[in-house]
């Protein structure tokens, strides 16, 4: 009986050992990633804020172009009177004419600037460089290496599975990367119309309110909504685990196809954005992605069966 405890003992600590293993490969996974991203922070950053960039210079050239306008009709008002020159195309002589109605317009421009702030990005702390720079290093880390972590989750778990319980992982696992990166994708470019939503409101305060946004807060909000999209496109690897279970039927889920409407709105709510297109743009994959998952665990029942059919 002690030999029997003994092997016991050895074969638990075996099993520690292997997943202390997996665990720091996957730190140094991690690791490795995350020290690529922080030497090609720069363009990575661009990628990141490009969102937030582009609906900024969007709004601060409508700004200075209305502010323009506005000066312009003042000016004409009080003789000061100013007329924007033609463009000049490619190729085309700039003629001394040409020249001091450009020369004019400049100078009109210098004397009367745009009065109200514009938006941009501005750290608070002389810290919060190094930190935004670290946590968007570790995001991208840990974005690049989820294939490789899951890779050795599966090779831990995979050796005490018999063929038939390999069989769905060897499925699931690259259905929940994809979906994973679907959802991200997704969330990327729900950011566009997030952005230009919020920034929306800044029209409905007085002519000098201005955005000095903090580009930490924009990193987690980022974050969040990367994480919440690439949850919640995992519905389809849910049910199809269910599936196999036993838990969930494909024409039960035919049935109760109300459910995936009530998942998909809830799924909208609870988006971080919390803005009419951001929540659309959940909603609608979630329900399609239910619909989906009616195909996709009939076709594991159809493994189900064939396995039993195997086993006879």
């Amino acid at each position: 009986m002690a030999e029997h405890g003994d092997d016991k003992r050895m074969e638990l600590t075996a099993h520690l050992q292997e997943l202390r293993t997996r665990i720091m490969r996957s730190l140094i996974y991690l690791i490795v990633g995350a020290v690529l991203a922080y030497f090609f922070f720069t363009p990575i950053y661009g990628f990141l804020m490009r969102p937030l960039k582009t609906t900024m210079d969007r709004l601060n050239q409508e700004r200075i172009t209305r502010q323009l306008a506005d000066k312009t009709r003042l000016g004409a008002a009080s003789h000061d009177i100013f007329v924007l020159p033609d463009p000049i195309r490619a190729g085309e002589v700039v003629t001394a004419e040409k020249f001091n109605e450009l020369r004019l317009a400049v100078d009109w421009v210098r004397r009367h600037p745009v009065s109200t702030p514009l938006m941009g990005n501005v750290f608070r702390g002389f810290h919060e460089m190094f930190l935004v720079q670290l946590e968007v290093s570790i995001l991208i880390g840990f974005i690049l290496t989820i294939p490789l972590v899951i890779w050795e989750l599966a090779q831990f778990v995979t050796p005490a599975l018999t063929r038939e319980e390999r069989k769905p992982l060897r499925v699931l696992i690259p259905i929940s990367v994809f979906l994973m990166l679907c959802g991200v994708t997704v969330a990327y470019c729900t950011l566009y119309f997030a952005m230009a939503w919020f920034l929306s409101f800044l029209d409905s305060f007085s002519a000098d309110a201005a955005l000095l946004q903090d580009p930490n807060d924009y990193v987690m909000f980022f974050i969040k909504m990367m994480a919440a999209f690439a949850l919640a496109f995992q519905l389809p690897v849910v049910l199809m685990g269910g599936g196999y279970l036993g838990l969930v039927t494909s024409s039960g889920l035919a049935k109760n196809w109300r459910w995936g409407i009530v998942i998909a709105a809830l799924g909208g709510l609870l988006t971080p954005a919390n803005d009419l297109p951001s929540m659309a743009l959940m909603a609608i994959p979630l329900l399609l992605l239910y619909f989906s998952s009616i195909f996709l665990v009939k076709m594991v029942e159809g493994w189900k069966a064939k396995d039993k059919a195997k086993a006879r």
